[in-house]
């Protein structure tokens, strides 16, 4: 539990940080909204994550693609430039199905998850690609992390089975701090 909480803790300074909300002191006493805070979850799971080396995308960059309809959206926009670990830089583009390739972490939300989903299958093992759902209701083995609300919080699972077949390694303190592993 105390784990949870200075999980939480270290997201919302980081929220501030990245996002610039707090930039007032009437800001910082509010409540961080969960769209902003699942956009903060997931920068801190491109720190935790490696990737392959022979993954194909450019430079340094990590792209994050989200559908056009996804609430996280606007959430995530706020994030694109920003600097994230062993100099990585964070870009967000719009989900592009057939440019899916170029993408580092997909986000999926129930809208667009079929489409997703089967071109997901048809990529070779260890594609390189973090799969990220926002409110998925069932499990599936191409997702990697699962976000949810729970109880009034953001909580998350994560699935070593598929980051395994993506080729990613997760650190051993992101597993930790993820919910019952799904």
């Amino acid at each position: 539990m105390a784990n949870t909480q200075r999980w939480h803790a270290l997201l919302a300074i980081c929220l501030w940080w990245v996002c610039g909300l707090g930039t007032s002191a009437a800001h910082a006493n509010e409540p961080v909204a969960d769209l902003d805070l699942k956009a903060a979850y997931i920068f801190n799971f491109i720190q935790f994550i490696d990737w392959p080396d022979s993954d194909g995308a450019p430079g340094n960059d990590v792209t994050v693609c989200v559908s056009a309809f996804s609430p996280l959206k606007r959430a995530l926009t706020a994030l694109d430039g920003k600097q994230a670990t062993k100099g990585r830089t964070v870009r967000v583009r719009l989900l592009d199905l057939p440019a899916i390739r170029g993408c580092r972490v997909l986000i999926v939300h129930n809208a667009e998850v079929e489409p997703v989903l089967r071109l997901l299958r048809t990529l070779p093992p260890s594609h390189g690609i973090l799969t990220v759902s926002d409110e998925i209701t069932f499990v599936n083995p191409e997702i990697v992390i699962a976000l949810a609300q729970q109880e009034g919080r953001v909580v998350f699972g994560i699935s070593p089975d598929a980051a395994n077949k993506a080729g990613l390694v997760i650190s051993s303190r992101l597993l930790r701090l993820a919910r019952g592993g799904r």
